[in-house]
């Protein structure tokens, strides 16, 4: 007994060891700084000089600041065309594949997940292009109008938000093929004996079977667009105005232009709660209803 007991510790201190340098590797990357971002929101500091402890009103400011709040605003309305447009047209486009028998869809599939492929700023430097006032080529060469779409103050925020939807399309498909080739195609045959058509298939087969991988991609693409800060940087620097600004746009010019570390600390820790509630509530949505 006492030699079990002996071993069991053994087994358990080897354990320990085992994950002592990842624990250490994720402390020093990811903990530390974050008390350190914590520590700093609660001061005024540009980064250089002598810190001076302000509270919370680093926190009271995210929400009162009309900018702050702005990018806020913009950044739900960014999370539709990231995240929801995204998954939705995957869905769809999974769904039509399935039916499909016609040779060439790999083609296709490796065609639909290129955005993914190519840099960010690659990206955003192609689609200022496209959207510029004029110009052979572009979309209002191909509308006949003039439009300054990433210059208008009305059209910025909704053409940043489809070039987004057009890049995380392809990551949304990927994410979401797998699982319905997971989907036995009997459940489908049984449907269509019933008299199922395409709609009636969709949402009471290929969703519910479809919930833990539509949860992943909503995810992903989420925290994508709350950390989005390439895109906006190279296309518009959150112009005209403030119409495109978004908190991770924010974070680096309080930090490293205005050296404002305090106010971009707070924003940084208000992003980091908000990423923390998307993901727990997704999860625990989809794992209370999961079938």
């Amino acid at each position: 007994m006492a030699v079990s007991s002996r071993r069991r510790r053994r087994e358990i201190l080897s354990g320990y060891l085992y994950l002592a340098p990842a624990v250490l590797f994720i402390g020093a990357l990811i903990i530390y700084p974050l008390i350190k971002a914590v520590q700093y929101s609660l001061q005024s500091w540009d980064g250089i000089g002598i810190a001076r402890w302000v509270g919370l009103s680093n926190y009271t400011q995210v929400f009162t600041d009309s900018v702050e709040r702005g990018s806020l605003v913009n950044l739900g309305i960014l999370l539709v065309f990231y995240a929801l447009i995204p998954v939705a047209l995957s869905l769809i486009v999974v769904n039509l594949m399935r039916r499909s028998r016609q040779r060439g869809m790999g083609f296709f599939r490796v065609v639909y997940f290129l955005p993914q492929v190519i840099v960010t700023v690659v990206v955003a430097i192609v689609w200022t292009w496209l959207l510029a006032p004029s110009g052979p080529g572009t979309v209002n060469d191909l509308l006949g109008t003039s439009t300054p779409w990433l210059g208008n103050f009305n059209w910025a925020l909704p053409a940043i938000g489809l070039v987004a939807a057009w890049l995380d399309f392809g990551l949304a498909f990927v994410l979401l093929l797998p699982g319905i080739q997971r989907i036995p195609p009997e459940l489908f045959d049984a449907a269509r004996v019933d008299g199922a058509g395409i709609i009636r298939e969709f949402f009471q087969i290929t969703v519910p079977m479809l919930r833990r991988d539509i949860a992943a991609a909503i995810t992903i693409t989420a925290v994508a667009a709350l950390q989005s800060f390439t895109l906006i940087y190279q296309a518009t620097d959150g112009g005209p105005g403030y119409v495109t600004m978004v908190p991770g746009l924010l974070i680096y010019r309080d930090a490293f232009q205005l050296g404002n570390v305090g106010s971009a600390s707070a924003l940084g820790i208000v992003m980091t709660v908000i990423i923390f509630v998307i993901t727990f509530g997704i999860r625990t949505l989809i794992e209370r209803n999961a079938t």
